[in-house]
């Protein structure tokens, strides 16, 4: 068995492990768009090489070359849909018109030019295999920026520099030598052949390594996606999209951590007979005035003060670095934003009742909660629509005197 053979079955033997590689593994998971047409380079390159190595008379002339210039295309459409969303430069109708016509010439210098024409048939070959590379490998350095240009610009250097393989594997043939030895017709045509499926093997080996590290990063980035969507999840309201009772525990915490002691104000509010608004328009109308009151406190509060649904309709807030008398003005402003977003809402007109102590030393957040809602019921008994702000113990709290805010609902 020549060399040349042996050359040509390792590199078939290479390349349907390669590609049976990255089957099993696509097999085994969830497929991202252009997985399939990579698939199909590898296998049809992997058949050309087969061709050229087991039926290296006409049949693997003719049938070969086409299967083994088509990779660079095949595997740029799959970059188009994997990246579909992406500005690709020129267009999938051009990869594919080119893959049409390179595939038709090589397939006809293998058909109708005579033996005596190999050498042009030859280089009819090289010439497509070059137009085919470079064209691939330009528009893939030229690809989309983000996350995946890496590996494939990587692909595309790979391209570009085994487009020349064929070429150079001629031209390094020596024409002037006589003799029986002297480099013939179909010489010219082995060496050449040779070339382009060892390039076709390095190719696919470097496909499926681009084409795995591709579905790890895009994996990966959905994974952190995921993880990152599950945690507002977790942390948020989904109504109100305002932290939850939890999450803002945790961020009161941190923040009674970081700052002066006792330099903090907590609010607890909520909705004056908001069980008529539910009672008489009903619930969606209920979930509506919970919206409204949430985007009212969001668009007041500053960008390290922490606001939570505490549960129901009631809100809470953590004012950090101020006293009860701001945080007075700063309940009359949530009050008034609702009642001027509430104008041109079906709702009726609606009204907040406050409680709130400044903290103290030491005092942890569910501390304060306790004395602050003794604050909201004073503020109802004296008829809502008001902010009491406690101070003394949670056994003996002193209530100052109430601020009203707003109108009274009718």
């Amino acid at each position: 068995m020549p060399a040349s053979t042996d050359l040509l079955l390792f590199a078939t033997v290479a390349q349907a492990a390669a590609a049976a590689s990255l089957t099993g593994f696509g097999l085994r998971r969830d497929r991202h768009p252009g997985w399939g047409w990579w698939l199909a380079a590898m296998w049809l390159t992997t058949l050309g090489a087969a061709l050229a190595a087991l039926a290296p008379g006409a049949w693997g002339q003719v049938l070969a070359p086409p299967l083994l210039l088509q990779w660079p295309l095949v595997t740029l459409m799959g970059l188009r849909r994997f990246n579909a969303r992406r500005r690709w430069p020129s267009r999938a109708w051009v990869d594919a018109t080119l893959l049409t016509v390179t595939s038709g010439v090589a397939l006809g210098a293998g058909l109708w030019l005579p033996p005596a024409g190999a050498t042009g048939a030859t280089w009819a070959v090289v010439a497509c295999g070059l137009a085919v590379h470079l064209y691939a490998a330009a528009v893939m350095f030229n690809g989309p920026a983000g996350g995946d240009a890496a590996p494939v610009n990587f692909l595309g250097a790979t391209v570009a520099l085994l487009a020349f393989a064929p070429g150079l594997a001629v031209l390094s043939v020596d024409f002037t030598a006589t003799g029986p030895l002297a480099p013939g017709s179909v010489h010219v045509a082995q060496m050449a052949h040779t070339a382009r499926v060892l390039a076709a093997t390095l190719g696919a080996i470097v496909l499926a390594f681009v084409a795995l590290t591709l579905w790890f990063e895009r994996t990966e980035r959905q994974l952190r996606e995921s993880r990152r969507r599950l945690r507002l999840l977790a942390n948020l309201d989904a109504l109100t999209q305002v932290p939850n009772r939890r999450r803002f525990a945790e961020l009161a915490g941190h923040a009674l951590r970081a700052d002066p002691p006792g330099s903090a104000v907590l609010l607890l509010f909520d909705i004056d007979h908001f069980k008529q608004i539910n009672d008489r328009l009903g619930h969606p109308a209920g979930d509506r005035a919970l919206c409204l009151v949430a985007g009212s406190v969001l668009e007041h509060l500053r960008t390290n003060d922490a606001a939570g649904r505490h549960g129901g309709d009631e809100f809470v807030l953590l004012l950090r670095r101020t006293t009860t008398d701001r945080a007075m003005s700063v309940a009359a402003r949530i009050v008034a934003e609702l009642q001027k977003r509430t104008q041109s809402t079906p709702l009726p007109p609606m009204s907040l009742s406050f409680g709130m102590v400044q903290l103290r030393a030491g005092e942890d957040v569910d501390a304060a909660l306790r004395r602050a809602d003794q604050a909201l019921y004073e503020a109802k008994r004296q008829g809502r629509s008001r902010a009491v702000a406690a101070s003394g113990d949670e056994s003996q709290p002193v209530f100052s005197e109430s601020k009203r805010l707003g109108l009274l609902p009718a």
